[in-house]
């Protein structure tokens, strides 16, 4: 079991944060080519349980039917993908009494990876 302040001194303590606030911060991960990955990973109240969310960019709503979208979120392994505002982003989210900070690093490299997949994959498709 975990807390949001333990989450955020592990995170600390193991990357380099891009960017903080009370409930939320930001770490950029580099993949091929250079390509950078940005997951926001937030921290909120609901159901009076506390959850940490793990959520990042994969591509403007405008770029991608939401059909496709919707067939490719039901592949993947941990996570949906939503839409936010105009953005689909890849998100999962964890009860914080379920989460182990030995696991915390799981779901923040699935979602960064997955998004970059994604994205990596439409910029393909749109240049074909």
């Amino acid at each position: 079991m975990a807390t949001w302040t333990e989450v955020k001194e592990h995170a600390r303590s193991t990357y380099k944060i891009a960017e903080e606030r009370d409930e939320s911060f930001k770490l950029v991960f580099e993949y091929e080519q250079g390509r950078l990955q940005a997951v926001i990973v937030s921290h909120y109240q609901a159901m009076g349980r506390s959850w940490c969310d793990f959520s990042s960019a994969c591509c403007r709503a405008d770029q991608v039917s939401p059909r496709d979208m919707l067939e490719r979120s039901f592949n993947l392994a941990v996570g949906s993908i939503c839409l936010d505002g105009d953005v689909y982003v890849v998100r999962h989210t964890v009860q914080l009494d379920h989460m182990n900070l030995s696991d915390f690093v799981v779901p923040l490299h699935a979602v960064a990876w997955t998004a970059n997949r994604l994205e990596h994959e439409l910029l393909l498709a749109a240049h074909r």
